[in-house]
Protein backbone atom coordinates (compact mmCIF):
# COMPACT_ATOMS: atom_id res chain seq x y z
CA UNK A 1 0.00 0.00 0.00
CA UNK A 2 2.86 2.38 1.21
CA UNK A 3 4.62 1.90 -2.42
CA UNK A 4 1.43 2.43 -3.90
CA UNK A 5 1.41 5.54 -2.80
CA UNK A 6 4.92 6.58 -3.23
CA UNK A 7 4.54 5.73 -7.10
CA UNK A 8 1.89 8.15 -7.31
CA UNK A 9 3.99 11.33 -6.13
CA UNK A 10 5.38 13.33 -9.10
CA UNK A 11 8.46 15.78 -9.17
CA UNK A 12 6.11 18.29 -8.99
CA UNK A 13 4.99 17.18 -5.58
CA UNK A 14 8.24 16.74 -4.14
CA UNK A 15 9.11 20.60 -5.21
CA UNK A 16 5.87 22.03 -4.32
CA UNK A 17 6.29 20.05 -0.97
CA UNK A 18 10.11 20.56 -0.56
CA UNK A 19 9.74 24.38 -1.44
CA UNK A 20 6.83 25.01 1.41
CA UNK A 21 8.57 23.45 4.07
CA UNK A 22 11.69 25.60 3.25
CA UNK A 23 9.64 28.74 2.81
CA UNK A 24 8.18 27.77 6.13
CA UNK A 25 11.52 27.63 8.34
CA UNK A 26 12.72 30.01 6.93
CA UNK A 27 9.78 32.41 7.58
CA UNK A 28 9.79 31.33 11.66
CA UNK A 29 13.58 31.45 11.64
CA UNK A 30 13.59 35.26 10.67
CA UNK A 31 10.66 36.17 11.38
CA UNK A 32 10.66 35.05 15.47
CA UNK A 33 14.65 36.26 15.35
CA UNK A 34 13.56 39.55 14.32
CA UNK A 35 10.29 39.41 16.66
CA UNK A 36 12.93 38.32 19.53
CA UNK A 37 14.80 41.63 18.84
CA UNK A 38 12.60 43.90 18.07
CA UNK A 39 10.62 43.20 21.60
CA UNK A 40 13.67 43.58 23.55
CA UNK A 41 14.83 46.80 21.87
CA UNK A 42 10.76 48.37 22.14
CA UNK A 43 10.56 46.78 25.94
CA UNK A 44 7.90 44.22 25.24
CA UNK A 45 7.67 41.09 27.79
CA UNK A 46 8.23 37.96 25.85
CA UNK A 47 7.39 35.43 28.92
CA UNK A 48 8.57 32.28 27.08
CA UNK A 49 9.18 30.53 23.64
CA UNK A 50 7.34 32.07 20.57
CA UNK A 51 7.50 31.61 17.30
CA UNK A 52 6.61 33.91 14.40
CA UNK A 53 6.12 34.12 10.65
CA UNK A 54 6.26 37.27 8.49
CA UNK A 55 6.88 40.60 10.16
CA UNK A 56 4.86 41.73 13.39
CA UNK A 57 4.58 45.41 13.71
CA UNK A 58 5.47 46.83 17.33
CA UNK A 59 3.95 50.19 18.78
CA UNK A 60 4.49 50.78 22.52
CA UNK A 61 4.15 54.08 23.77
CA UNK A 62 6.40 54.99 27.06
CA UNK A 63 5.26 53.64 30.11
CA UNK A 64 2.63 51.17 28.27
CA UNK A 65 3.06 47.62 29.06
CA UNK A 66 3.00 44.96 26.21
CA UNK A 67 3.23 41.11 27.19
CA UNK A 68 3.18 38.03 25.07
CA UNK A 69 2.82 34.57 26.81
CA UNK A 70 4.60 31.54 26.40
CA UNK A 71 4.08 28.78 23.70
CA UNK A 72 2.05 31.66 21.46
CA UNK A 73 2.27 31.46 17.72
CA UNK A 74 2.04 34.49 15.85
CA UNK A 75 1.60 34.74 12.00
CA UNK A 76 1.80 37.37 9.87
CA UNK A 77 2.66 35.35 6.59
CA UNK A 78 -0.37 34.03 3.73
CA UNK A 79 1.79 30.62 3.41
CA UNK A 80 2.05 29.85 6.84
CA UNK A 81 -2.29 30.55 7.36
CA UNK A 82 -4.35 27.85 6.48
CA UNK A 83 -7.95 29.36 5.91
CA UNK A 84 -7.11 32.31 4.58
CA UNK A 85 -4.98 35.64 3.22
CA UNK A 86 -3.55 37.68 5.35
CA UNK A 87 -4.77 40.91 4.98
CA UNK A 88 -1.84 42.76 6.87
CA UNK A 89 0.82 41.60 9.21
CA UNK A 90 -0.33 41.15 13.12
CA UNK A 91 -0.07 44.73 15.01
CA UNK A 92 0.48 45.24 18.52
CA UNK A 93 -0.02 48.62 19.01
CA UNK A 94 -0.15 51.00 22.57
CA UNK A 95 -0.82 54.59 21.85
CA UNK A 96 -0.24 56.23 25.89
CA UNK A 97 0.95 55.26 29.09
CA UNK A 98 -1.81 54.05 30.94
CA UNK A 99 -2.42 51.25 27.90
CA UNK A 100 -1.99 47.49 28.67
CA UNK A 101 -1.56 44.23 26.15
CA UNK A 102 -1.64 41.31 27.57
CA UNK A 103 -1.34 37.81 25.68
CA UNK A 104 -1.99 34.57 27.59
CA UNK A 105 0.07 31.27 26.96
CA UNK A 106 -0.71 29.25 23.52
CA UNK A 107 -2.45 31.83 22.05
CA UNK A 108 -2.59 32.38 18.13
CA UNK A 109 -2.94 35.42 16.10
CA UNK A 110 -2.95 35.23 12.27
CA UNK A 111 -3.08 38.81 10.80
CA UNK A 112 -4.68 40.30 13.88
CA UNK A 113 -4.74 43.88 15.07
CA UNK A 114 -4.79 44.80 18.65
CA UNK A 115 -4.69 48.39 19.63
CA UNK A 116 -4.98 49.78 22.99
CA UNK A 117 -4.56 53.34 23.46
CA UNK A 118 -5.49 53.72 27.25
CA UNK A 119 -6.62 51.06 28.54
CA UNK A 120 -6.20 47.22 28.92
CA UNK A 121 -6.62 44.44 25.67
CA UNK A 122 -6.40 40.74 27.67
CA UNK A 123 -6.42 37.91 25.83
CA UNK A 124 -6.42 34.46 27.87
CA UNK A 125 -4.50 31.20 27.43
CA UNK A 126 -4.90 29.12 24.40
CA UNK A 127 -6.99 31.15 22.54
CA UNK A 128 -7.74 31.33 18.95
CA UNK A 129 -7.71 34.07 16.30
CA UNK A 130 -8.40 33.69 13.01
CA UNK A 131 -7.23 35.81 10.04
CA UNK A 132 -7.76 39.43 9.99
CA UNK A 133 -9.64 39.91 13.23
CA UNK A 134 -9.89 43.67 14.83
CA UNK A 135 -9.31 44.33 18.57
CA UNK A 136 -9.67 47.66 20.05
CA UNK A 137 -10.55 49.69 23.24
CA UNK A 138 -11.24 52.82 21.79
CA UNK A 139 -13.86 54.75 19.20
CA UNK A 140 -10.43 56.93 18.28
CA UNK A 141 -11.92 59.66 17.16
CA UNK A 142 -14.55 61.82 19.75
CA UNK A 143 -18.47 61.01 18.19
CA UNK A 144 -20.31 64.25 18.53
CA UNK A 145 -20.37 67.26 17.87
CA UNK A 146 -19.06 66.43 14.38
CA UNK A 147 -16.49 68.66 13.87
CA UNK A 148 -14.99 67.10 17.40
CA UNK A 149 -13.82 63.83 15.43
CA UNK A 150 -10.63 65.15 14.23
CA UNK A 151 -9.43 66.80 17.03
CA UNK A 152 -11.30 65.53 20.09
CA UNK A 153 -10.05 61.64 21.19
CA UNK A 154 -12.87 61.55 24.01
CA UNK A 155 -10.59 58.80 26.10
CA UNK A 156 -13.49 58.88 28.92
CA UNK A 157 -15.34 56.57 26.08
CA UNK A 158 -12.33 54.23 26.37
CA UNK A 159 -13.21 50.76 27.99
CA UNK A 160 -10.92 47.39 28.93
CA UNK A 161 -11.75 44.45 26.26
CA UNK A 162 -11.51 41.01 27.80
CA UNK A 163 -11.20 37.52 25.99
CA UNK A 164 -11.40 34.44 28.30
CA UNK A 165 -8.98 31.26 27.86
CA UNK A 166 -9.64 28.63 24.53
CA UNK A 167 -11.76 31.52 22.59
CA UNK A 168 -11.84 30.84 19.17
CA UNK A 169 -12.56 33.80 17.15
CA UNK A 170 -12.73 33.42 13.51
CA UNK A 171 -12.01 35.27 10.38
CA UNK A 172 -12.67 39.39 9.82
CA UNK A 173 -14.19 39.36 12.96
CA UNK A 174 -14.51 42.83 14.47
CA UNK A 175 -14.02 43.17 19.10
CA UNK A 176 -14.70 46.98 20.15
CA UNK A 177 -14.00 48.16 23.07
CA UNK A 178 -15.67 47.54 26.51
CA UNK A 179 -16.11 43.76 26.14
CA UNK A 180 -15.82 40.45 27.25
CA UNK A 181 -15.85 37.31 25.66
CA UNK A 182 -16.51 34.20 28.01
CA UNK A 183 -14.08 31.09 28.03
CA UNK A 184 -15.06 28.15 25.83
CA UNK A 185 -16.82 30.50 23.24
CA UNK A 186 -16.90 30.45 19.43
CA UNK A 187 -17.72 33.88 17.58
CA UNK A 188 -18.38 33.34 13.56
CA UNK A 189 -16.69 34.66 10.84
CA UNK A 190 -17.50 38.29 10.15
CA UNK A 191 -18.96 38.92 13.80
CA UNK A 192 -19.21 42.47 15.12
CA UNK A 193 -19.05 42.26 18.75
CA UNK A 194 -20.45 45.11 20.55
CA UNK A 195 -21.37 43.75 23.82
CA UNK A 196 -20.84 40.99 26.23
CA UNK A 197 -20.93 37.58 24.99
CA UNK A 198 -21.03 34.65 27.91
CA UNK A 199 -19.39 31.49 28.07
CA UNK A 200 -19.70 28.56 26.42
CA UNK A 201 -21.34 29.46 23.36
CA UNK A 202 -21.46 29.99 19.45
CA UNK A 203 -21.94 33.79 19.25
CA UNK A 204 -22.19 35.58 15.20
CA UNK A 205 -23.79 38.00 13.58
CA UNK A 206 -24.09 41.99 12.89
CA UNK A 207 -23.99 43.21 15.64
CA UNK A 208 -23.18 39.71 17.58
CA UNK A 209 -26.01 37.63 19.48
CA UNK A 210 -25.73 34.05 21.42
CA UNK A 211 -26.55 31.44 18.60
CA UNK A 212 -26.31 28.12 20.29
CA UNK A 213 -24.93 26.94 23.69
CA UNK A 214 -21.91 24.55 23.78
CA UNK A 215 -22.32 21.54 24.69
CA UNK A 216 -26.05 20.83 25.02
Amino acid sequence: MICKRLSTITLADIVCYASNKLYLFTSRLIGTTFFRIKAFMFGVKVLGSVECYGSVHILRAPRSEISVGKNCIIVSATKRCTSSSIFAPTRLWTLSGSAIIIIGEGVGLNGTSIVARSRTVRIGNGTMIAPNVTIMDSDIHAQWPPENRLSGPSFENDSDVTIGTNVWICTQCIILKGVTIGNNSIIGAGTIVTKDIPSNVVAGGVPAKVIKRLGD
